[in-house]
C-alpha cells in the first residue's frame, strides 16, 4: 500500500449520466464562445434540488471511473480523479483483488475546476480498464461533499460485452443519499452506456458513448423525481472545445412541479449548452 499526492491528473468531465467521450468533428475544432447564460444546475433549493443532486453525483462518479492519463493505458487508477493542486491524497491497495484506489480530500480541497471537495471516494476494481469484458468497478462515497452537497452511496459499472451492433455495453447502477442544508435526497441510478466509437483509442481522444436509462428518487420533503432519457444522450469528451453532450433529450419530473424537458441538441454541436423548457418557457443554460 502506498500513498502519494495527486498532482496533474486528467479531468474527464462527465454530466449526469455517464462516462463519455467522442469523435471530434471539424466544426468542433474552433474555439467555442459561450453566451452569458444562467447555469441552473445545483443552484436550486428545497424540493427542486433533487435533480441538481442527481446530476452532480453522476458527474463526480464518472469523473473518477473514466479518468485516464496521457501517459498510461487503461482507465483506473492511472488518471482517475481531479487535478486539485496536490491537496488530494491518493492511496493504492494492489495486493489482493479487487484492488482499491482511494481519494481523500480531507476537510476541504479546492480543485482547479473551481469545486471544493471533502471526504473520501474509494474505487474498487479487478482490472483498471473498463474495456475488458465482464470487468466491474465500484465507486463508494463516504461523507463526500462537493460545494456543500454531501453524498454517501456507491455506483457500479459492469462491462456486459458487445451488443448486436458490436458495441460494448456498460451497465451503470447505483444508490445514493445526498444532503444539503434544506433536504436529503435518495437516488437510484440505472443507465446503459453503449460505446459508439474510439473504444481502443488510448488515451481516449475520440471516445463516444450513447446513454439510455433513468434515475428515480425521493426527498425528505416528500417529493419524488424521475429523470428519464427520452432520446439517447450522445456524449463527447477528451477533445479540447468539444467535451460536451451533443444531442439527446431527457425529462425531469418532480412531483408538484411542472416537468422540465432538456434538449442537448439545442443549440447542439460543441456549444456546451442545453435548452431547458418548463411551463412553455425555454432557457438556454450551460451543461
Amino acid at each position: 500500500m502506498k500513498t502519494k499526492s495527486l498532482t496533474k491528473v486528467t479531468l474527464l468531465s462527465i454530466f449526469v449520466m455517464a462516462v463519455i467521450t467522442a469523435v471530434t468533428l471539424n466544426s468542433c475544432q474552433k474555439e467555442s464562445i459561450k453566451p452569458k447564460v444562467t447555469d441552473l444546475t445545483n443552484k436550486s433549493t428545497g424540493a427542486s434540488n433533487i435533480d441538481g443532486s442527481s446530476s452532480l453525483i453522476i458527474d463526480e462518479a464518472n469523473n473518477l471511473l473514466f479518468g485516464s492519463s496521457n501517459s498510461e493505458k487503461g482507465l483506473i487508477p492511472s488518471g482517475a480523479g481531479y487535478d486539485t493542486s496536490s491537496c488530494v491524497i491518493r492511496t493504492f491497495d494492489t495486493v489482493h483483488k479487487p484492488y482499491t484506489v482511494s481519494y481523500n480530500y480531507g476537510s476541504g480541497c479546492l480543485g482547479n475546476d473551481g469545486k471544493t471537495r471533502a471526504g473520501i471516494v474509494s474505487v474498487t476494481y479487478s482490472d483498471k480498464d473498463i474495456r475488458v469484458v465482464n470487468n466491474s468497478m465500484t465507486a463508494t462515497f463516504q461523507n463526500y461533499s462537493v460545494n456543500g452537497t454531501t453524498v454517501n452511496g456507491s455506483l457500479n459499472l459492469v462491462n456486459n460485452g458487445p451488443d448486436p451492433n458490436g458495441n460494448q455495453v456498460i451497465a451503470e447502477t447505483g444508490m445514493f443519499i445526498s444532503s444539503t442544508q434544506t433536504e436529503t435526497d435518495t437516488l437510484a441510478v440505472n443507465y446503459q452506456i453503449e460505446w459508439l466509437s474510439g473504444e481502443f483509442s488510448t488515451p481516449g481522444t475520440n471516445w463516444q458513448f450513447s446513454i439510455t436509462g433513468a434515475i428515480h428518487g425521493g426527498t425528505s420533503t416528500g417529493r419524488t423525481v424521475d429523470i428519464t432519457i427520452n432520446n439517447p444522450l450522445i456524449k463527447n469528451a477528451r477533445n479540447p472545445g468539444c467535451n460536451f453532450f451533443i444531442q439527446g433529450t431527457e425529462q425531469v419530473a418532480v412531483s408538484g412541479q411542472a416537468p422540465k424537458y432538456l434538449d442537448f441538441g439545442n443549440p447542439g454541436g460543441c456549444s456546451g449548452l442545453k435548452s431547458v423548457t418548463q411551463n412553455g418557457v425555454t432557457t438556454v443554460t450551460n451543461q
